[in-house]
């Protein structure tokens, strides 16, 4: 995470300097945006499932980022999660924190709907692919959980509490997605 943040920030402060660095010529600002591209190294993957190509409108990548100073030595930065909506590359919501999804949410298939157990399986699936769970305690408490409009799909414990994603849907079409960190579930 401190990677992806460290990337964040270079970009951050990269474009800040670009935005507030008057005394830049168009032309250094150019070089200097081309020097940091070419530290960057990407390595990009399709994520692939049946599951994905029925519950998303397009592929998913996951893209490994390293930043490379000087011949010789890297230094890894991260990974980051993409997905192909038509013309436009998004970046879905990670889940480190509780929050809406609209990134997510636009990548669904206009035609899936969520309305039996046999689809929130299939989603399931489908989000085991792009948010894969790790850790052996995460694995023995995901589970599936219909509460009237809502669906929870729970990938784990934090703390006391459960985590995971809260699809709302109505007549089946998902209208909302959240990740919670604070899942209460009644026993």
């Amino acid at each position: 995470m401190k990677k992806i943040m460290l990337f964040a920030l270079m970009l951050v402060l990269l474009f800040t300097v670009s935005s507030l660095a008057q005394t830049l010529t168009r032309e250094e600002q150019t070089m200097i945006r081309d020097a940091v591209i070419k530290m960057l190294k990407i390595d990009s993957v399709r994520i692939e499932s049946p599951a994905l190509k029925k519950v998303f409108a397009g592929p998913f990548f996951s893209v490994k980022l390293a930043r490379t100073p000087s011949p010789g030595t890297s230094y890894g930065m991260g990974k980051l999660l993409l997905a192909k909506i038509g013309d436009s590359i998004v970046e879905p919501e990670g889940t480190m924190t509780g929050r809406s999804m609209p990134n997510l949410k636009s990548t669904i298939q206009k035609d899936f709907r969520l309305k039996t157990r046999t689809d929130a399986e299939t989603l399931q699936t489908a989000l085991d692919s792009v948010y894969s769970i790790t850790s052996s305690s995460d694995k023995k408490a995901k589970a599936i959980i219909q509460n009237g409009d809502e669906w929870i799909f729970v990938r784990g414990n934090f703390f006391k509490k459960k985590k995971g994603f809260i699809f709302t849907v109505k007549n089946g079409v998902i209208t909302r997605i959240n990740y919670s960190l604070g899942i209460i579930i009644d026993k």
